[in-house]
């Protein structure tokens, strides 16, 4: 049985679901990722005369928003939880890359009308051409690259992999992708196969919403805790009700304005920009609670304190349980900044309740050299 490997531009897809949505004449039509490797594998099986694929792995490539202004918290954080969604779920290998926001908001029209600030993505298409490229060169890894992308600047790739003896098939969306890959006479020499259109494939790429009864969590829930809900909680992931979600989202952004850097003037590195540090899993000590507003400060090692909100805890730690003292593991979601304003801490859990985590770099003490 021949093996695959899927390679899907998580960005291209994202900016072009619209295009789906107008297809199949439903304005909030989603993709099913789960279904989605395994339709896919099965065209290109009907193109090789019924014969079974293997999907070996399903990589996707993206980016997230970094130093953004933090009314925008919700939804930069819903794309995470997509990310993590498809890595837990689904498991996908998932590579994303920060986009520096320059403590502006996402979308266009919601910023100063004036303001030429243009978000730039960097890395995504490098990474999964060398992804799909280093994988090629390794013997037995795949027979078949199937690529969900639209843009031309895959096509050295694909004609690489396809000297290196593998096979291609692309996957696109009409009107979102290169004539290269269109080209029914593929003279380009990019791929082995007929191209795979998305919006011939929408009924049964549908992401089906079905209604189901949860507990909501959340300690402003009033009334009967059980609810309907399409909502799907990934593991770890606490449940709050449409209404509860707003109420916190509400209060989380009112401390976040009080305590947490807002947003920092830079391009690169350091306290500019995406720091290498944010996503690093550090181990702390809670040495802050305010309860009635529901949100405290963890301690780090260096001394740098981080702000989380009780939506940030992981299952297994009650908020009103936490005492001031308590030691745990947390990821940096946002870096504190010199002016002593806190970061901001996301999967907040009990020390040792999950992957081991890294201990904060110690500065680096430099000898001066010698005098002469």
């Amino acid at each position: 049985m021949p093996k695959a490997m899927v390679f899907i531009d998580g960005t291209w897809l994202y900016s072009n679901t619209p295009r789906l949505s107008e297809a199949y004449g439903q304005q909030d039509f989603r993709v099913d990722f789960g279904k989605l490797p395994a339709v896919l594998a099965e065209e290109v099986a009907k193109q090789m005369g019924g014969m079974p694929v293997d999907i070996v792995r399903t990589y996707l490539f993206g980016s997230y928003a970094a130093n953004y202004d933090l009314r925008d918290e919700d939804t930069v954080q819903r794309r995470r939880d997509f990310f993590e969604m498809l890595k837990e779920e689904y498991h996908y290998e998932v590579e994303t890359f920060p986009i520096n926001f320059m403590g502006r908001r996402l979308r266009k029209a919601d910023r100063d009308a004036n303001d030429p600030f243009e978000p730039q993505e960097k890395c995504v298409d490098i990474s999964l051409a060398t992804c799909m490229l280093y994988f090629a060169a390794i013997p037995g890894a795949y027979d078949i690259a199937i690529a969900l992308v639209g843009d031309r600047d895959f096509k050295p790739a694909f004609q690489h992999v396809r000297r290196l003896g593998k096979r291609v098939a692309v996957a696109s969306i009409k009107g979102s992708c290169a004539p290269d890959f269109a080209d029914p006479r593929d003279q380009a020499r990019v791929k082995d196969f007929d191209i795979i259109w998305l919006d011939d494939l929408l009924h049964r790429l549908e992401l089906k919403y079905e209604r189901h009864l949860l507990q909501c969590e959340s300690p402003y829930h009033k009334g009967k805790r059980e609810v309907w809900t399409t909502f799907h909680p990934r593991k770890g992931q606490r449940f709050f009700c449409d209404a509860c979600r707003q109420e916190a989202s509400r209060q989380k952004q009112e401390a976040q304005r009080e305590f947490v850097t807002s947003h920092l003037e830079g391009e690169n590195g350091g306290h500019n920009g995406d720091s290498p540090r944010n996503g690093l899993l550090l181990t702390g000590t809670v040495n802050r609670k305010i309860a009635d507003r529901g949100f405290g400060f963890i301690e780090a090692p260096d001394g740098a304190n981080y702000f989380f909100h009780l939506t940030d805890l992981q299952n297994g730690l009650d908020f009103y349980e936490i005492e001031e003292g308590l030691q745990v593991d947390f990821e940096i979601k946002r870096q504190p900044s010199p002016d002593g304003k806190a970061g901001a801490a996301q999967n907040v859990r009990r020390r040792g309740a999950g992957p081991e985590p890294i201990s904060a770099p110690a500065p680096v003490e430099v000898e001066a050299p010698p005098e002469e």
